[in-house]
Protein backbone atom coordinates (compact mmCIF):
# COMPACT_ATOMS: atom_id res chain seq x y z
CA UNK A 1 0.00 0.00 0.00
CA UNK A 2 3.14 2.44 0.85
CA UNK A 3 4.72 1.45 -2.38
CA UNK A 4 0.98 2.54 -4.21
CA UNK A 5 0.86 5.65 -2.73
CA UNK A 6 4.26 6.53 -3.96
CA UNK A 7 3.69 5.60 -7.28
CA UNK A 8 0.88 7.75 -7.38
CA UNK A 9 2.33 10.40 -6.15
CA UNK A 10 4.92 10.00 -8.80
CA UNK A 11 2.06 9.87 -11.71
CA UNK A 12 1.12 13.19 -10.11
CA UNK A 13 4.01 15.22 -10.89
CA UNK A 14 4.84 13.39 -14.00
CA UNK A 15 1.54 14.28 -15.63
CA UNK A 16 1.73 18.09 -14.30
CA UNK A 17 1.90 21.13 -17.21
CA UNK A 18 5.10 22.50 -16.59
CA UNK A 19 5.33 26.34 -17.47
CA UNK A 20 6.08 27.35 -21.13
CA UNK A 21 8.08 30.20 -22.72
CA UNK A 22 7.51 31.02 -26.28
CA UNK A 23 10.24 33.19 -28.49
CA UNK A 24 8.97 35.75 -30.49
CA UNK A 25 11.30 37.28 -32.66
CA UNK A 26 11.26 41.44 -34.05
CA UNK A 27 11.24 42.70 -37.26
CA UNK A 28 14.02 42.57 -39.12
CA UNK A 29 15.27 39.04 -37.09
CA UNK A 30 14.28 35.74 -37.85
CA UNK A 31 13.82 33.20 -35.12
CA UNK A 32 17.58 30.29 -34.85
CA UNK A 33 16.37 27.28 -32.45
CA UNK A 34 16.08 29.07 -29.18
CA UNK A 35 17.28 32.60 -29.85
CA UNK A 36 16.44 35.82 -32.57
CA UNK A 37 19.19 36.53 -35.32
CA UNK A 38 19.55 39.31 -37.46
CA UNK A 39 18.32 38.38 -41.16
CA UNK A 40 21.18 36.96 -42.84
CA UNK A 41 23.36 37.01 -40.07
CA UNK A 42 24.51 34.88 -37.58
CA UNK A 43 24.24 37.55 -34.61
CA UNK A 44 22.05 37.62 -32.23
CA UNK A 45 19.06 40.68 -32.24
CA UNK A 46 16.69 41.25 -28.95
CA UNK A 47 14.10 38.99 -28.47
CA UNK A 48 10.66 38.86 -26.55
CA UNK A 49 9.71 35.73 -24.36
CA UNK A 50 6.40 35.02 -23.00
CA UNK A 51 6.08 32.66 -20.18
CA UNK A 52 2.99 30.94 -18.80
CA UNK A 53 0.82 28.01 -17.62
CA UNK A 54 -1.38 25.68 -19.52
CA UNK A 55 -4.01 26.34 -16.32
CA UNK A 56 -4.85 29.78 -17.15
CA UNK A 57 -4.76 33.57 -15.13
CA UNK A 58 -5.38 33.06 -11.18
CA UNK A 59 -6.75 36.49 -10.82
CA UNK A 60 -9.17 36.70 -13.82
CA UNK A 61 -10.31 35.80 -17.26
CA UNK A 62 -6.36 36.17 -18.73
CA UNK A 63 -4.46 33.60 -20.61
CA UNK A 64 -1.99 33.47 -17.83
CA UNK A 65 1.13 34.36 -19.58
CA UNK A 66 3.44 36.90 -18.37
CA UNK A 67 5.60 39.40 -21.03
CA UNK A 68 9.34 39.16 -20.11
CA UNK A 69 11.35 42.21 -22.15
CA UNK A 70 15.44 41.24 -21.88
CA UNK A 71 17.69 44.11 -22.36
CA UNK A 72 18.74 44.56 -25.52
CA UNK A 73 21.99 43.82 -27.44
CA UNK A 74 23.77 46.49 -28.74
CA UNK A 75 23.78 46.35 -32.56
CA UNK A 76 26.82 45.27 -34.61
CA UNK A 77 29.41 47.87 -35.22
CA UNK A 78 29.46 48.32 -39.26
CA UNK A 79 31.44 46.83 -41.34
CA UNK A 80 34.52 50.00 -42.65
CA UNK A 81 37.23 49.66 -44.79
CA UNK A 82 40.72 49.16 -43.42
CA UNK A 83 42.80 51.21 -45.95
CA UNK A 84 41.16 53.75 -47.07
CA UNK A 85 44.36 55.90 -48.06
CA UNK A 86 46.87 55.11 -50.61
CA UNK A 87 49.87 55.43 -47.97
CA UNK A 88 48.09 52.84 -45.89
CA UNK A 89 46.86 50.38 -49.00
CA UNK A 90 50.81 50.88 -50.05
CA UNK A 91 51.87 49.44 -46.81
CA UNK A 92 49.08 46.57 -46.61
CA UNK A 93 50.65 45.55 -50.32
CA UNK A 94 54.29 45.55 -48.89
CA UNK A 95 53.14 43.83 -46.49
CA UNK A 96 51.72 41.35 -47.93
CA UNK A 97 54.92 40.93 -50.53
CA UNK A 98 56.62 40.58 -47.31
CA UNK A 99 54.52 37.82 -46.11
CA UNK A 100 54.58 35.95 -48.94
CA UNK A 101 58.79 36.40 -49.52
CA UNK A 102 59.04 35.32 -46.13
CA UNK A 103 57.25 32.37 -46.34
CA UNK A 104 58.56 30.95 -50.24
CA UNK A 105 62.17 31.64 -48.96
CA UNK A 106 61.28 29.46 -45.53
CA UNK A 107 59.91 26.69 -47.27
CA UNK A 108 61.27 26.69 -51.23
CA UNK A 109 64.95 27.15 -49.67
CA UNK A 110 65.04 25.25 -46.77
CA UNK A 111 63.71 22.33 -48.70
CA UNK A 112 64.79 23.22 -52.26
CA UNK A 113 64.99 19.85 -54.65
CA UNK A 114 67.12 19.31 -57.99
CA UNK A 115 63.83 21.30 -59.82
CA UNK A 116 64.77 24.35 -57.81
CA UNK A 117 68.16 24.13 -57.97
CA UNK A 118 68.10 24.02 -61.89
CA UNK A 119 66.01 26.80 -61.78
CA UNK A 120 68.55 29.19 -59.75
CA UNK A 121 70.87 27.93 -62.43
CA UNK A 122 68.93 29.17 -65.21
CA UNK A 123 67.83 31.96 -64.18
CA UNK A 124 71.40 33.28 -62.37
CA UNK A 125 69.60 34.01 -59.02
CA UNK A 126 70.50 32.61 -55.57
CA UNK A 127 67.41 30.72 -54.60
CA UNK A 128 66.57 33.67 -52.00
CA UNK A 129 66.79 35.72 -54.55
CA UNK A 130 64.60 33.82 -56.92
CA UNK A 131 61.92 33.56 -54.36
CA UNK A 132 61.73 37.00 -53.87
CA UNK A 133 61.18 37.92 -57.36
CA UNK A 134 58.53 35.11 -57.84
CA UNK A 135 56.76 36.82 -54.77
CA UNK A 136 57.24 40.12 -56.05
CA UNK A 137 54.89 38.91 -59.02
CA UNK A 138 52.45 38.61 -56.67
CA UNK A 139 52.15 42.35 -55.95
CA UNK A 140 48.43 43.00 -57.96
CA UNK A 141 46.85 40.41 -56.14
CA UNK A 142 48.57 41.90 -52.67
CA UNK A 143 47.16 45.55 -53.86
CA UNK A 144 43.48 43.58 -54.83
CA UNK A 145 43.82 42.73 -50.57
CA UNK A 146 44.74 45.50 -49.25
CA UNK A 147 42.19 47.52 -51.23
CA UNK A 148 39.83 45.00 -50.30
CA UNK A 149 40.09 44.55 -46.41
CA UNK A 150 37.64 45.33 -43.99
CA UNK A 151 37.12 44.87 -40.28
CA UNK A 152 33.79 42.03 -40.84
CA UNK A 153 36.06 39.79 -42.73
CA UNK A 154 38.47 37.42 -41.21
CA UNK A 155 42.11 38.30 -42.65
CA UNK A 156 42.58 34.19 -43.70
CA UNK A 157 38.99 34.62 -45.30
CA UNK A 158 40.35 37.65 -47.24
CA UNK A 159 43.41 35.95 -48.27
CA UNK A 160 41.90 32.68 -49.36
CA UNK A 161 39.77 34.89 -51.99
CA UNK A 162 42.52 36.41 -53.77
CA UNK A 163 45.34 33.76 -53.37
CA UNK A 164 43.14 30.74 -52.79
CA UNK A 165 43.42 29.36 -56.41
CA UNK A 166 47.49 28.76 -55.60
CA UNK A 167 46.86 26.95 -52.51
CA UNK A 168 47.10 30.22 -50.49
CA UNK A 169 44.98 29.09 -47.32
CA UNK A 170 45.88 31.71 -44.59
CA UNK A 171 47.98 34.69 -44.16
CA UNK A 172 51.35 34.22 -46.06
CA UNK A 173 50.53 31.05 -48.09
CA UNK A 174 51.32 30.85 -52.31
CA UNK A 175 52.39 29.31 -54.87
CA UNK A 176 54.07 32.03 -55.57
CA UNK A 177 55.76 30.67 -58.64
CA UNK A 178 51.91 30.70 -59.98
CA UNK A 179 51.46 34.54 -60.13
CA UNK A 180 53.31 35.30 -62.98
CA UNK A 181 54.82 34.23 -66.02
CA UNK A 182 58.35 32.17 -65.42
CA UNK A 183 61.29 34.46 -64.83
CA UNK A 184 63.98 34.89 -67.58
CA UNK A 185 66.79 33.07 -68.19
CA UNK A 186 69.89 34.84 -66.93
CA UNK A 187 73.01 35.88 -68.94
CA UNK A 188 76.32 37.14 -68.04
CA UNK A 189 79.46 38.05 -69.81
CA UNK A 190 82.57 37.75 -68.45
CA UNK A 191 85.22 40.43 -69.23
CA UNK A 192 88.86 39.43 -69.66
CA UNK A 193 91.14 41.47 -68.74
CA UNK A 194 93.50 42.19 -71.62
CA UNK A 195 96.83 42.41 -70.07
CA UNK A 196 98.96 46.29 -70.11
CA UNK A 197 99.93 47.47 -73.38
CA UNK A 198 103.44 48.47 -73.61
CA UNK A 199 104.40 51.28 -76.01
CA UNK A 200 108.06 51.52 -76.96
CA UNK A 201 109.34 55.07 -78.13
Amino acid sequence: MRHLKLIILFLACAVTTPAFAQVCCPSGCSQDSSRCVYNGTQNTCPQTTYRGSSGGSSGGSGSGQTYVAPAPLPAPPPCVRLNRDKASRDAATDACVNALTANAQFWGCLLEDNAGRAEDQRTGLSCVARQAALANQCRNRCAGLALAANSCTDPNASWQAFFGNISGDQVGSARVDLCGPPLRDGFFTRTKRLPPQVYHQ
